[in-house]
């Protein structure tokens, strides 16, 4: 497992998410840019997919980032899971050393984007810390998203 300061790694993603904010043109940019932020900040031990919902129904996946040794593993987003974010609260799921924080991303009428961050436990374990991280994420996303 790597020794972090996760006080420090979650500043430092704070900013560059800030950053993707920045230097985004529209809003599907400003979505990508910040899977990016995310990849690079987590020194590219993270897979993110960004999951694009339409009316609610229709999922189809818009971005991804991660190595490719996670390529083949990384499964699709289905209706099951949709119903579970329409809460619009972060969901963790853990399966063996494998975990994922699924981040359902809210506009005027409902749940628009799905960010799904897998990690294993090996290399860095989720705690609340990171469950706060992921909800200010969301706000922040929702709230900036409503600009572009």
């Amino acid at each position: 497992m790597m020794e972090v300061n996760k006080s420090d790694l979650l500043d430092e993603l704070r900013l560059e998410v800030g950053l993707a904010y920045d230097y985004a043109r529209d809003r599907d940019d400003f979505i990508g840019r910040i899977g990016r932020a995310l990849f690079e900040g987590a020194w590219r031990n993270i897979t993110i997919s960004i999951y694009f919902v339409e009316k609610e129904e229709k999922i189809r996946p818009v971005h991804y980032f991660g190595n490719s040794m996670m390529l083949g593993r990384e499964g699709t987003f289905g209706e099951g899971w949709l119903k579970v974010c329409r809460s619009g609260k972060p969901i963790v799921l853990k399966r063996d050393r494998d975990q994922t924080i699924l981040l359902p991303v809210r506009e005027a009428d409902g749940v628009k984007h799905i960010l799904s961050l897998r990690i294993s436990a090996d290399i860095y374990v989720l705690t609340e810390q990171d469950f706060v991280f992921a909800e200010e994420l969301s706000r922040f996303i929702e709230a900036k998203g409503k600009l572009l």
